[in-house]
Formats: C-alpha cells, structure tokens, sequence
C-alpha cells in the first residue's frame, strides 16, 4: 500500500501531467498495470454499473465501495484514486468512510462537494455550504491513519458559481489540509490559469475540453498533475459484451466472433497464469 501511495504523491509533483486509466473492475486494473499505467481512477459512476448494475444515484453505500476497491488493490498493483462521493454522508460519516477505504488500500480519496442526488432525473441539488464542505475535508485529512494517504479536494464550483465565488471556494478548501484538487465542470483555459494563480496545489482534471485534452504542456503549466478522459473503455466493454450475447442469441455462431475475442496469450497475461504455475512449482508438495 505505502509503494503505491508513495508512486502517486510522486505524480502529484512531478512538473508533468499523467493520464490515468479510467477503470472500473479488478479486471480493468490490471490490464492498466499491465500497460504501466502509473494512476488509475475509479469513479462512482462506473463502479455501481459494473459491480452493482446500478445507475449513478444513491442506492449505493461505503461497504459497496471499499468492497471493490479492496478486490481492485488486491489483485493489481496499481495507485488507485477513487471516487469517496460526499464521504457517504456528514463530516463524522466522512472520517468512517476514510478509513475503511484506506485500509482497502487506496492512494487518493476524493471527496466532493456536489449534493448527491437521490431520485432518477433530479434536478441539480447544487453543493453543500462551503463551510461544511471546508469541516468535511478537515474530517477527512484528519481521519487518515497513513500520512502518505492523499486527500482530494474535488469541487464543481467551476460549473455552479461566478468564476470569483469559485476561486474563494478553491481557496478555502485549500487550506483544509488536503493536498490536491479536483476539478469538475472546467470548460476554458482562462478558468484553469485562474484556478492555477488560486491555489498552491497540484490538479487533476476529468475530460476537459479537447482544445486542453490535447495540449498536456498547456495542463502541465497550468498545475495540472493529472487528468482523465472519462470512460471510454467502460464503454466499449458494455458494447462488447451486448453484441456477442446479442450476437449469439440471434443465432449467430461463435466463430463469428472469433476474430474479436481476446487473444488466448493475452487471457493468460490477464489472469496471471504464468505466475500462479509458478507457485505452484514452488509450493506444491503433493
């Protein structure tokens, strides 16, 4: 656990900007480690669709969470930064939830500011009240049990407030104790140099603009340390799975889809063959 916190504190301040892997399984992780990614991310959204096959709205708790990320950091070794929500709750909810997802080996926790919504096509909640957001955190870096555990600020005041409001926001959370921010909502390159000029801290960034996404030198200057692009392999693997079960359904023959299955050597690279042979070779007295 203290390698990969201590992996991700060096992103964090390295002068470079790192793209994470979305991920969103124990499966997914570790064809991200495989592929040497140095971060990974795991957003509430895709996590309760791939291990719940629940939508994005407050039918899920902390158990369900630590559950995946514990049987993620357990089978890849990889420096998870994941979604803590509102920390399930208020500022006491939230130093429970920090430490069961610490002890699930996590390096980044993430807590919001945006009220969650609970009914299907509720309108935007807004964010909690910056002073309780500013207690939440404080709660938060509090309750961790290892120092090198890093406390991420995320925030979608960009989105919500006058560019000024936001910035004091930013500023206040800041001065929490957490030790970066993420930010949601950026839509212009003038709001991240104000941001930048705002705080002291390093950033991450989820699916900014293409005119960003596509200048990390521009990221990179501007403080952010490192950015996401959303869930495209999510996605896909969704696609995937309903067309070769559509596929089949419809009467289709498996050799049809043959040529799109994985590779039989990279299923074993996936699954660890090689490795599990290898305990058994050494362990195995029967």
């Amino acid at each position: 656990m203290s390698l990969a916190r201590e992996r991700f504190r060096t992103v964090l301040s390295t002068p470079d900007c790192t793209l994470a892997a979305n991920i969103f399984d124990p499966l997914s992780a570790r064809i991200a480690h495989m592929l040497d990614y140095e971060v990974c991310f795991l957003s509430g959204s895709v996590h309760k669709v791939a291990n719940l096959a629940m939508p994005d709205i407050v039918l899920v708790n902390m158990s369900d969470l630590v559950d995946v990320c514990r049987r993620i950091t357990r089978i890849a070794e990889v420096s998870l930064m994941h979604d803590g929500e509102d920390g399930f709750g208020n500022a006491v909810n939230v130093v429970r939830s920090v430490k069961e997802l610490e002890a699930a080996g996590v390096a980044a926790i993430e807590i919001e500011d945006a009220i969650p919504p609970t009914k299907f096509n509720q309108q935007d909640l807004g964010l909690f009240s910056q002073a309780e957001q500013v207690g939440k955190l404080e709660a938060a870096v509090a309750a961790r049990t290892d120092p090198m555990t890093v406390i991420v600020a995320r925030t979608t005041a960009l989105a919500q407030f006058p560019l000024d409001e936001a910035l004091e926001r930013i500023k206040s959370y800041s001065q929490t104790g957490v030790e970066a921010i993420r930010l949601a909502g950026l839509k212009t390159r003038e709001q991240l140099e104000a941001v930048h000029k705002a705080t002291p801290l390093p950033l991450t960034v989820l699916s900014p603009p293409d005119n960003m996404m596509n200048d990390m030198d521009f990221l990179a200057a501007n403080g952010v340390s490192i950015v996401m692009t959303g869930n495209p392999a999510f996605g896909m693997a969704i696609q995937a799975i309903y067309d070769s079960f559509k596929h089949l359904k419809d009467g289709g023959s498996v050799a049809d889809l043959a040529p799109r299955e994985a590779s039989a050597e990279l299923v074993r690279q996936v699954n660890r063959t090689d490795e599990f042979i290898q305990l058994q070779e050494q362990y195995l007295r029967t």
